[in-house]
This record gives C-alpha cells, sequence and structure tokens, in this order.
C-alpha cells in the first residue's frame, strides 16, 4: 500500500469512531508514523517513516474552548470509542472541552490531546488490533 491521501481516505471510509485501533492498523500499513488533527485550523497532517507529510484541510474547524477540562474531554472521548456519537460530534464535544489538537504516535501507539496552553490532558494507549 502506498502512502497517499486516497490511500488515507479509503482507509477513514472504512474505519471511524470504535474502530479508530483498525483505522490506525491502516494506516501503519501505509507507513505513517504520526497523524496530527488541529480542531483549530481544520489542518490535518499525516506523516510516515521517510518523513514525508501530506497536509488537508479538514471539513471540521471549532471553536475551542479557552478553559480546558479533561473531565469533558474523557467524557467525548469514551462516547466516540463506544459508537454514541460521529466524527463532527467528538470534534465538537471534545473542542468544547478545551482540546484543539490530538497527536496520533504510531510508533508508540499513544494518541495525545492537547490543550490552547500547549498542555496535554489526555495521553490514550491505542489498543493493537
Amino acid at each position: 500500500m502506498e502512502f497517499t491521501l486516497e490511500a488515507i481516505q479509503e482507509a477513514q471510509k472504512k474505519y471511524t469512531g470504535p474502530d479508530f485501533p483498525r483505522l490506525i492498523r491502516e494506516f501503519k500499513k501505509l507507513g505513517m508514523v504520526t497523524n496530527i488533527y488541529d480542531l483549530k485550523t481544520g489542518l490535518i497532517t499525516y506523516e510516515n517513516k521517510l518523513g514525508e507529510k501530506i497536509e488537508v484541510k479538514g471539513n471540521i474547524e471549532s471553536k475551542v474552548n479557552d478553559i480546558s477540562s479533561k473531565e469533558s474531554a474523557l467524557v467525548a472521548l469514551k462516547r466516540n470509542q463506544v459508537g454514541e456519537s460521529d466524527f463532527l460530534t467528538f470534534c465538537r464535544e471534545i473542542a468544547e472541552a478545551g482540546i484543539y489538537r490530538w497527536v496520533s504516535d504510531l510508533d508508540k501507539m499513544t494518541c495525545s490531546y492537547y490543550d490552547l496552553k500547549e498542555q496535554i490532558l489526555i495521553v490514550e494507549k491505542i489498543p493493537t488490533v
């Protein structure tokens, strides 16, 4: 599989919410090592092992709360993981909780959620499938 925007989008069509670990598995097959989603700008960055980047302007920009709440962010995250919210709702709820960016590190298998002060509020281990 090639590291292309088309391949990334194809994987995203197949896996959402509760299937996030499967999406990450597909991303790894493409050679991806980092995935960054910035809600403030709507910019999504994908990087592979060779340092090549694909940057895409996503269709979601959210007003991010200046005051962050780890508890509210965890609620939004868990709701999405069990399929109680779609991606658009998740983005809105996580922004309301003060999260503006998350970084998936596919080597460490972690996803880190940042507030506007660049503080990491949550570091989540991505389950392997």
